[in-house]
C-alpha cells in the first residue's frame, strides 16, 4: 500500500505538495524555482535552482546540488542528528531522481554526517558526548595552530577583513534579535573562523579545519546561549583579531584556546539544561 507522501516527508522540509494537472504529486513550484525580486524567501525551507533540476543538467551537477541542499539542512537543523536519511522519500522531495540523491547521500556518508546504524539504516550521524569532547579537543589544537599561522603570514587586508567581520558581528548583537537574527549570528561566526583558517595561508592545516568543520555541523547552531555568552564571544574574537594584528603568534593562540574552551563550556550549560 503506498502512503501518502504529504503525511510522510520530514518537518524540516517546510514546503508544501501539491497535485500537478497531469504528472501527479511534484514539489511546489517555490521550493524548484529561482524565487522573483518581489518574493520574500527569508523563511523558506529549501530552495533548488531551475538549472540544478532541469533534465538536460548533468547527473553530477544534480547530485551535487542535492548534496547542498541536505549539508545546509542538517547545518540548521531541519535534518536531525538521528533523524532517517531515505533515499527515495528526499528523492521525492526534491523532485530529483534516485541517482543524483544517491550520490549527495554517499558524499555526506564520507563526510561523516550520514551513518549506518543497524537495522534503522542510513541517518544523520548523531554524537554522543565522548565524540563531542573529543571534537572540541582538536578543534582547540587547530584553531590555535591556525591563529598562530595567520599572525605571521596574514596580509594586511586580510586583517582588515578580519577587523571589519568584527565590527559586523557588534552590528548584528545591536539589532532587535529574532530567530532569524541568531541564524544570521551563527553563520557569521563560521565565517569568521573559516577566514582565519584562510589567513594562516597552510593549505594542508585548512583541509583538517574544514573536516572539523563539517563535524561541527552535527552539533547544530547555538541559538539557546544567552546574551552573555554572545557578548563575550564578541570580546573574544576582538582579542584574536588583535593579537593576529599584532603579529603575535603566542597571544593569537592563546586567545583562540581561551574561545574555544569558553564556547565548549557554553555548548556543556546548553546540554545540561535543554538536553
Amino acid at each position: 500500500m503506498i502512503r501518502s507522501r504529504e503525511k510522510t516527508r520530514p518537518k524540516w522540509c517546510n514546503n508544501k505538495l501539491k497535485r500537478g494537472t497531469g504528472t501527479g504529486t511534484t514539489v511546489a513550484a517555490a521550493a524548484v524555482r529561482k524565487p522573483s525580486r518581489a518574493t520574500d524567501t527569508s523563511n523558506r525551507a529549501v530552495e533548488f535552482p531551475d538549472e540544478a533540476v532541469d533534465g538536460s543538467a548533468g547527473k553530477g551537477s544534480r547530485g551535487v546540488k542535492a548534496h547542498q541542499i541536505l549539508r545546509e539542512a542538517i547545518a540548521t537543523g531541519r535534518l536531525k542528528p538521528g533523524a532517517r536519511v531515505l533515499e527515495s522519500e528526499l528523492a521525492t522531495l526534491l523532485d530529483m531522481s534516485r541517482t543524483p540523491v544517491r550520490e549527495a547521500i554517499a558524499t555526506l556518508e564520507a563526510e561523516g554526517l550520514v551513518s549506518v546504524d543497524g537495522a534503522r539504516g542510513r541517518i544523520v550521524t548523531k554524537l554522543d558526548y565522548q565524540s563531542m569532547m573529543e571534537l572540541y579537543a582538536v578543534r582547540e589544537v587547530l584553531e590555535a595552530t591556525a591563529a598562530g599561522l595567520a599572525a605571521r603570514n596574514a596580509s594586511d587586508m586580510e586583517i582588515v577583513a578580519l577587523r571589519d567581520m568584527v565590527e559586523l558581528e557588534e552590528q548584528i548583537l545591536l539589532e532587535k534579535e529574532t530567530r532569524e537574527d541568531a541564524g544570521r549570528l551563527a553563520d557569521h561566526n563560521r565565517r569568521f573562523h573559516e577566514a582565519i583558517y584562510y589567513c594562516s595561508h597552510n593549505r594542508y592545516l585548512l583541509k583538517m579545519l574544514e573536516y572539523i568543520q563539517t563535524g561541527m555541523l552535527l552539533l547544530g547552531q547555538v541559538t539557546r546561549v544567552g546574551d552573555e555568552r554572545r557578548e563575550t564571544a564578541l570580546l573574544e574574537h576582538r582579542a584574536i583579531v588583535e593579537a593576529i594584528e599584532a603579529r603575535d603568534p603566542a597571544a593569537a593562540e592563546a586567545a583562540v584556546r581561551d574561545h574555544v574552551r569558553q564556547a565548549q563550556q557554553a555548548r556543556i550549560r546548553m546540554l545540561l539544561q535543554h538536553g
